[in-house]
């Protein structure tokens, strides 16, 4: 059975009137479950990811690369944040309560609904009453913190002890001489043979498919000296920094680094002959090492490679409006 059955609905037929660009974070979804990139590209059903390791990723990006925007994207808590499941408990609860924004609501006010969650992750089942779950939840930390979300509204919520582990990172990061000169946080303001975007938004179209592509590239210099694109990509890693390659495979930052490759070529080399441009994953791992990983031109050549045949697979997908099963399912490819 394919996802058809929706084809006829205003989502599916409103995302197909206008051109789809692809990120590699979309490609992923495509990827790894159909049915999950339908539901939140198609259907807009989106859950904000709050997983502790992401949130630490994007204040690290912020401090380093748009240190002024800090303070419009994040709230810090004085107190501490509430521990993983709990965070994600009370953030689920406080989408409901934006609904309404009744401000004399409190989280004891959405008991069922804690109650519910509890249920969904099988947290605190072996509990034999419904009100020794909710004491678990109705804390004063996470009463402070369902308080402070509504005080923050638009804004990531940290506490302090996160803030100043991406701070020891950030000293790490600006120490090294390497990814100084990567990054050109010594530039010269006069010096106009170096262009420096840092957080840049940047979507192309492709004459021969009927989808685009886009993404934000962290930091580009582009060097009019050398001749040279430098694309520069910052990467925390959870494992150690001699691990990396290996999180290149499995998290697919090859794809991302082709992509990259492809925005930048389109919006600063359509003019320009004879130019270069060099891949770099900057990563800081748990331990606060740091190593500028540049990618090879070999490599960048057999990315775009098989990156065509990830395209083929996207085409497949958005073509037949076929989202229930990954294409080598939905072709019936897969034997055991």
């Amino acid at each position: 059975m394919n996802l058809q059955i929706s084809t006829g609905s205003n989502e599916l037929d409103n995302f197909y009137k206008k051109e789809f660009n692809f990120s590699y974070s979309s490609i992923n979804k495509l990827l790894f479950s159909p049915r999950m990139f339908y539901n939140h590209y198609v259907l807009k059903e989106k859950e904000d990811s709050t997983d502790s390791h992401l949130v630490i990723g994007r204040v690290l990006h912020c401090l380093l690369l748009e240190p002024a925007n800090f303070d419009n994207q994040f709230a810090v808590m004085t107190s501490k944040i509430p521990s993983e499941n709990n965070k994600k408990i009370i953030d689920n609860i406080f989408r409901n309560y934006l609904v309404n924004q009744n401000n004399t609501l409190t989280l004891e006010d959405y008991s069922k609904d804690i109650l519910t969650h509890l249920l969904t992750i099988n947290l605190h089942q072996s509990l034999k009453t419904d009100q020794q779950r909710l004491d678990k939840i109705l804390t004063d930390e996470n009463n402070e913190y369902f308080e402070f979300l509504k005080l923050s509204l638009g804004k990531t919520v940290i506490d302090e002890i996160i803030l100043d582990n991406c701070k020891k990172s950030l000293d790490v990061i600006k120490a090294n001489d390497d990814v100084r000169a990567l990054l050109q946080l010594d530039k010269i303001q006069e010096d106009d043979d170096i262009e420096v975007y840092n957080e840049l938004i940047v979507s192309m179209s492709d004459k021969n498919l009927p989808f685009g592509f886009k993404g934000v590239l962290d930091n580009v210099v582009v060097d009019h000296n050398s001749k040279t694109i430098f694309i520069n990509d910052l990467k925390t890693s959870g494992k150690s920094i001699q691990d990396f390659p290996e999180s290149v495979d499995y998290y697919k930052y090859w794809i991302q680094g082709t992509i990259y490759v492809m925005l930048a070529s389109e919006k600063f080399l359509k003019d320009k002959q004879d130019w270069n441009i060099q891949l770099t994953f900057i990563v800081i791992d748990k331990y606060n090492q740091v190593y500028p990983y540049q990618v090879s031109s070999e490599s960048l050549s057999k990315w775009k490679i098989d990156f065509e045949k990830i395209v083929t697979q996207i085409r497949w997908h958005y073509d037949n409006k076929q989202y229930d099963l990954p294409y080598d399912l939905a072709l019936g490819n897969v034997k055991l």
